[in-house]
């Protein structure tokens, strides 16, 4: 039976993080630009990018992961079982990040300014504000050679390929602080105290045709495992769901 793999955030800061990195995959799939409705579903990710960009700084913060990050490859260096070859690649790749993050404003301020962008963001937002009576710009654009859409999309995201890369790097650090552990969510429900991590990360069987719903803190959660019901449009389990838990 296939199993899913559910990520819970316990601070502001990861939370930031994790919509970044869902919205770049978003464009990323978008990106071939082929249909008409890719390219809407393009702008929209983009500006739903730029958005949340907008309203969270997170440039300091990537510093101060990515110095984290150096000083614990540097401990794990002393290590005699660690790849000498993947550590040096990895503390190359955290010194080129602060260096750049350090160099670099807050990011997005560009496309934010584009005169191309600018006033498509502001019909995006607005529901049915995209139609072409509105945005006949936009239409124009939809009927340039695709390579040209491509190449302008490519270009608007390169813009932003610094704070991309810094958070898959700091993610990937983050994710692979937790070893999963096997665990049973008794009557569908499992609580502990958290030790100050950053993220939960829960993978179960969709044989038991359920979702968790995770509530905490960096210090203590709990996690309620529930199913879809017609009538309340979801209800609880009440029966034990075994489950892995890895604590980031």
């Amino acid at each position: 039976m296939t199993s899913i793999i559910y990520e819970h955030p316990l601070n502001e800061k990861v939370r930031t993080y994790l919509r970044v990195e869902y919205l770049f995959q978003q464009v990323t799939k978008l990106l071939p630009l082929e249909t008409e409705w890719q390219q809407q579903g393009f702008f929209n990710s983009l500006f739903s990018l730029i958005e949340v960009l907008e309203r969270n700084d997170v440039r300091p913060d990537l510093i101060k992961d990515v110095e984290r990050c150096e000083s614990a490859l540097v401990n794990w260096s002393r290590h005699p079982s660690i790849s000498d070859e993947m550590l040096q690649s990895m503390l190359q790749k955290a010194v080129r990040l602060q260096s750049d993050l350090l160099r670099c404003g807050k990011f997005a301020t560009s496309l934010k300014e584009d005169k191309f962008l600018a006033p498509l963001r502001q019909r995006f937002f607005i529901p049915g504000g995209t139609c072409y009576f509105d945005l006949p710009q936009l239409q124009y654009w939809f009927s340039q050679p695709l390579a040209q859409r491509k190449k302008a999309a490519q270009d608007w995201l390169e813009q932003l390929s610094l704070v991309e890369t810094a958070i898959a790097y700091v993610l990937t650090f983050i994710r692979e602080r937790g070893q999963f552990q096997d665990l049973v969510a008794e009557n569908g429900f499992f609580q502990s105290n958290t030790e100050q991590f950053e993220l939960l990360r829960i993978e179960y069987s969709m044989e038991y045709q359920s979702y968790p719903t995770i509530s905490g803190n960096r210090y203590r959660y709990a996690i309620r495992f529930m199913q879809l019901c017609d009538s309340l449009g979801r209800t609880t389990m009440d029966k034990a769901i075994p489950f892995k838990l890895a604590c980031c």
